[in-house]
C-alpha cells in the first residue's frame, strides 16, 4: 500500500509531493482535479508566498552580514592590537595585575560569544581605560585607545543593528514556511482519504499522490555478549 509523506518531512519535499499531485490531478480532470484544489491549493499558494520573502530576506541579510564579519573582523584586530599596545605601556611584565583587571581571560571576553554583545563588552574596555583604574597608564595613550575602542564599538552596533531586522523576519518567514509544510503534508493525508471515500482504489491515489516508502525501523539492540 502506497503511504503518503511523512509529516516531518522536509518542507521542500513535502511540497514538491503536493505540486506533483495538483499537477497529475488537473491533469486528469474531475473529481481527481477538484478535490485536490479544494485540499491543495491554498497551502501551496501561501507557500509561495513565504518562499519569496524568504527569497528577497535571503538577499538582503547577505551584504548585511558581509558587513559585519568585516567590521568584527576589524573590531577582533583592534582588541588584539589595543591589549598588545597596554601590555607595551605597562613595561611588558608576565603577570601584570592592572593588565589583568583589564583583560582577565586575555581578549576572549571581548571578542568571543555573540556579535550583538560586542559592542557592549568593547564600550565596558574603554570606560575601564577611561576611569584611570591603572595607575600606571598615562591617561594620553588610554584615551586615545578607548576612543579607537568606542569608534569601532559603534560601528559594529550599527552594523548589528541594520541586520536584526531582516534576520528577526527571516527566522519568522521561516516558521511559517515549515508549518504550512505541515499544513501540506495533512492536506496530502485529507486528500487522500477523499479519494478512498470516493471509490478510488490505492493504486489510482497513488497514480497522482506521491508514494514514499516508510523509513525501515532499527533492529532492536540484542543483549551485549560479554
Amino acid at each position: 500500500m502506497g503511504e503518503v509523506i511523512h509529516r516531518k518531512a522536509a518542507a521542500a519535499d513535502i511540497f514538491a509531493d503536493a505540486q506533483s499531485a495538483l499537477a497529475t490531478a488537473t491533469a486528469k480532470g474531475g473529481t481527481f482535479k477538484t478535490l485536490a484544489e479544494e485540499q491543495l491549493q491554498t497551502p501551496l499558494q501561501l507557500a509561495t508566498t513565504v518562499k519569496g520573502k524568504l527569497t528577497d530576506l535571503a538577499a538582503k541579510l547577505t551584504p548585511l552580514q558581509a558587513e559585519l564579519d568585516h567590521l568584527d573582523d576589524e573590531a577582533d584586530a583592534l582588541l588584539g592590537h589595543s591589549a598588545d599596545e597596554i601590555w607595551n605601556l605597562l613595561g611588558r611584565h608576565r603577570e601584570d595585575p592592572y593588565y589583568n583587571l583589564l583583560f582577565p581571560s586575555g581578549i576572549s571576553f571581548y571578542v568571543d560569544g555573540a556579535d550583538d554583545d560586542q559592542p557592549a563588552r568593547m564600550e565596558l574596555l574603554a570606560q575601564l581605560l577611561e576611569a584611570k583604574l591603572v595607575p600606571r597608564l598615562e591617561n594620553a595613550p588610554a584615551k586615545q585607545i578607548a576612543d579607537k575602542l568606542r569608534a569601532s564599538a559603534t560601528k559594529l552596533g550599527d552594523a548589528v543593528d541594520k541586520l536584526r531586522g531582516p534576520r528577526t523576519q527571516h527566522e519568522m518567514y521561516s516558521r511559517v514556511y515549515t508549518a504550512l509544510a505541515r499544513s501540506c503534508q495533512m492536506a496530502l493525508v485529507n486528500l487522500k482519504r477523499r479519494y478512498i471515500a470516493a471509490g478510488l482504489t490505492d493504486a489510482e491515489i497513488h497514480s497522482i499522490i506521491p508514494s514514499r516508502t516508510p523509513a525501515a525501523k532499527a533492529p532492536p539492540k540484542g543483549p551485549v555478549t560479554p
